[in-house]
């Protein structure tokens, strides 16, 4: 089961954002789209995916973050809520620490659900 990865920013996330925030992590981590183009992973060397992230939706409704997560940082609205999973073993520690770079160069907050 992969580990599941919140992030909520004050902007929606692009393939510019991830592809930077990936290569601040690792110089051999590329970008690719899935799902044509609902969602994009990060992948090393070998191909195998480090951090599949989501399309971003827009929150723009009171308590609806509150709702959704157990210990809800407090923001204002609106903010886009971005889902994001990585794989459990160090392929995910290195699809976690892209998503702290993405979260960081967002101005955003990343939530990790370990299990």
């Amino acid at each position: 089961m992969p580990r599941d990865i919140t992030i909520l920013s004050p902007h929606g996330v692009d393939a510019l954002d991830l592809a930077t925030a990936a290569r601040t992590v690792d110089e051999s981590l590329g970008v690719r789209e899935i799902d044509g183009g609902a969602a994009f992973q990060v992948f090393g060397g070998s191909g195998e995916a480090v951090l599949t992230v989501f399309g971003s939706e827009q929150v723009t409704v009171a308590g609806e973050i509150e709702r959704l997560l157990p210990d809800p940082p407090a923001l204002g609205l609106p903010v886009w809520w971005v889902d994001a999973v990585a794989p459990h073993g160090a392929e995910g520690e290195q699809g976690v620490s892209v998503a702290l770079h993405l979260a960081l160069g967002l101005d955003a907050v990343c939530i990790v659900e370990d299990d």
